[in-house]
């Protein structure tokens, strides 16, 4: 089990490595999420304003509905990114906005965001979302009801962990935890992007290629 940061040390506070622990031991210790496989999902952090409204974490799924690696829209073939580290193919990517995700609400709140977003992951794990029936697809009928779910599951969590320590980051403010280990550094990659599989080769139009005249 990876040690959580506990003091202030010269290289700062990793949050990618300290996110993916307590992402390790939330997988290990509820059967909910028992699903995900660690080593094909990555964990970044993008930078944000102070602001505490906007978007606080999302998780990117490298896959189209069901899995697929392609897809169609509007007549083009498009096909999912492919990102590969080391041997594995990442089929996830979850982002923490910082600083608005640590400066949001308090800590079941923060813990509860991370549950959250793991909970997208399809039941699958085939690089698609979890996919409610109806128009939501994302949360289901209700949003409350799914946040309801994530609570329960959270306190679940809590109260079965082992290793409580290695939630502890997510007690502070952002300035709070910088003041603290002197620094805060993690994982930026860009958000990967579809691109069209095939693209028709066109040609610029003129009076002779719509009307050829003869010989």
């Amino acid at each position: 089990m990876p040690r959580a940061d506990t003091e202030k040390n010269s290289t700062g506070f990793d949050f990618t490595g300290n996110m993916t622990a307590l992402i390790k031991d939330i997988v290990e210790t509820h059967p909910s999420f028992n699903h995900i496989v660690l080593n094909k999902i990555l964990v970044a952090i993008s930078p944000s304003n102070g602001s505490r409204n906007g978007i606080v974490a999302k998780l990117r799924p490298m896959r189209f509905e069901g899995g697929s690696r392609t897809r169609v829209f509007q007549g083009f073939q498009y096909k999912a990114p492919e990102i590969n580290f080391g041997k594995n193919s990442i089929l996830y990517i979850v982002y923490f906005h910082l600083p608005r995700f640590l400066n949001h609400g308090n800590f079941e709140n923060r813990l509860a965001t991370v549950l959250h977003e793991l909970y997208h992951i399809s039941p699958s794990f085939n690089g698609d979302v979890r996919r409610f029936s109806g128009r939501n697809y994302a949360h289901g009928s209700s949003r409350k009801k799914y946040d309801e779910l994530i609570n329960i599951y959270t306190n679940e969590y809590l109260n079965k962990t082992l290793h409580p320590e290695l939630s502890a980051f997510l007690r502070y403010k952002y300035t709070e935890l910088k003041r603290r280990y002197g620094a805060i550094h993690g994982d930026m990659i860009r958000i990967p992007r579809s691109k069209p599989a095939y693209m028709p080769r066109r040609y610029p139009w003129s009076y002779r290629s719509v009307y050829p005249l003869r010989p």
